[in-house]
């Protein structure tokens, strides 16, 4: 009955920490404005980096930082903001250690330190 109990026990126990290893990260909610932010769900340690791509990207072509909870708003600095001037490539990706990282883009145009977004490129398994 102990050996039984025991198995039980570690049986509800793996399973819960496969179920949590096996969250997919994800990206949603990404906005412009004074920068662009976006919202991560199940990356608590990992890494993030937004890339702000153009020809006319002056500052702040690249952020980033280490997730700290599970769902968490990852942004550009508003001081001092990224800065630039026409069409801009947004890359948006949360690093993986063994799996392919997780990549959203978007295209839009800057303005001075405001984001204007259009169309996306879905998130999705990229390396």
């Amino acid at each position: 009955m102990k050996k039984l109990i025991l198995c039980l026990l570690f049986v509800l126990v793996s399973t819960c920490f496969v179920t949590n290893a096996m969250a997919i990260p994800s990206i949603t909610n990404v906005h412009g404005g004074l920068g662009v932010s976006a919202t991560v769900e199940n990356a608590r340690g990992r890494d993030w980096t937004i890339y702000l791509q153009g020809p006319a990207v002056i500052l702040g072509s690249k952020t980033g930082g280490t997730i700290t909870r599970k769902s968490a708003t990852i942004r550009t600095p508003i001081a001092p903001p990224a800065f630039g001037a026409g069409p801009i490539k947004v890359i948006i990706k949360i690093n993986r250690l063994i799996l392919p990282d997780i990549i959203t883009i978007k295209y839009g145009i800057m303005l001075g330190p405001f984001v204007l977004l259009g169309h996306n490129i879905p998130s999705g398994h990229h390396s």
